[in-house]
């Protein structure tokens, strides 16, 4: 790859590398996670994306992020049906963002709904790892935990019959982005920023469940 999409993916190499090898994900993946850790999991990222698709929706008429605003990526209906089959009635009272998840929807709150570099920044690091690794991670999730699919909407993207095609318009989106180089700049640093955010969540969530906690609990 070339252009802007290869820049972000070189500037992020590390900072994504160390969010994916946190303990917590490494253990979710092996299947040593309790249940109640991919519950919790689960809820953490609907505040998430209920931020980011907030921002998505304020952005769609934005000549540079609203390329990147497209509904047929909204997790929100998907992580709102995954909880309601975990946790069943009265779900949404189980939804509590723990101190890391707080500060990542703060800053998305803060810079995404104004700020097309803020926004891209994010989008890119969420829905483009989630086209990538989707599949992959339900598979083994449904694998080492038994889940259905009705517990794994989120990692199913409906709307998208051909991810590698979506994938590639999507980094030609970003080649084309049009923005000063100081405002590219602005791109790289906060998709970092956002690794990092995803990393501290792994890392909070990886104290509450440490590895004494059996994966049947």
């Amino acid at each position: 790859m070339t252009g802007f999409a290869a820049r972000i993916r070189r500037a992020t190499m590390v900072e994504h590398r160390e969010a994916e090898t946190r303990t917590f994900i490494s253990r979710l993946m092996a299947g040593t996670i309790p249940v109640a850790g991919f519950t919790e999991l689960t809820a953490q990222y609907l505040v998430i994306y209920r931020e980011l698709e907030a921002a998505a929706r304020a952005m769609r008429d934005d000549p540079v992020a609203g390329a990147f605003a497209d509904p047929a990526l909204f997790r929100v209906p998907a992580l709102e049906a995954d909880l309601a089959h975990l946790h069943g009635t009265g779900w949404e009272s189980e939804v509590v963002p723990v101190e890391a998840t707080q500060r990542y929807a703060q800053r998305l709150r803060e810079k995404c709904r104004t700020s097309p570099a803020h926004f891209v920044a994010h989008h890119y690091v969420r829905y483009l790892g989630d086209l990538s690794g989707g599949q992959l991670i339900a598979r083994t999730l449904a694998e080492k935990y038994g889940l259905p699919a009705a517990a794994t909407h989120f990692y199913r993207f409906d709307q998208i019959p051909d991810a590698k095609a979506y994938k590639t318009a999507y980094r030609q989106r970003l080649d084309a982005l049009d923005l000063p180089e100081e405002q590219l700049e602005v791109v790289l640093a906060e998709a970092q920023l956002a690794f990092g955010f995803n990393g501290a969540i792994f890392t909070q969530l990886g104290a509450a469940w440490p590895e004494d906690i059996p994966a049947a609990a």
